[in-house]
């Protein structure tokens, strides 16, 4: 539930970001992270894996193995969506590492289908990373 609401306003808050234009440009376009922004990234998922084992704490339930690689996937992917929505490069890249942590722990649980679905958001970020790095160059090049 609380990933969900997080995705959720992340996409608005993206949605609204990508949008935005000024004097007909568009305000923000694809770009790399630089030090601030992996610092702030890295923040992020610290307090996200963080906030996840505290659940798993407060509300008693064991932590096997496969809950840390879970609680670990679930920084990572934290911090991929708020990149994303910044328009950082970086974003593809932590969605790829985390897609390909949870395609195995998805098959190790018996989940096939959700493993399968992981296994294509996998190609499906390997493509987006690909377009938006094309992107990046063609506008570092016009610049």
């Amino acid at each position: 539930m609380m990933i969900n609401l997080y995705y959720s306003l992340m996409s608005i808050y993206g949605w609204w970001n990508w949008s935005r234009q000024k004097e007909g440009a568009t305000v923000v376009n694809i770009s790399r992270t630089d030090k601030t922004e992996k610092g702030i990234g890295f923040l992020l998922f610290l307090a996200a894996s963080g906030l996840n084992y505290l659940i798993y704490k407060v509300f008693d339930v064991p932590i096997g193995p496969s809950n840390y690689v879970d609680i670990l996937t679930s920084g990572i992917f934290f911090t991929a969506m708020w990149f994303m929505a910044t328009k950082k490069l970086e974003n593809w890249t932590l969605w790829i590492l985390a897609d390909l942590i949870t395609v195995p722990l998805y098959a190790y649980r018996g989940w096939g289908m959700l493993s399968l679905q992981y296994f294509i958001f996998t190609i499906l970020a390997i493509q987006g990373y690909r377009e938006w790095k094309k992107r990046l160059n063609k506008s570092l090049q016009t610049s």
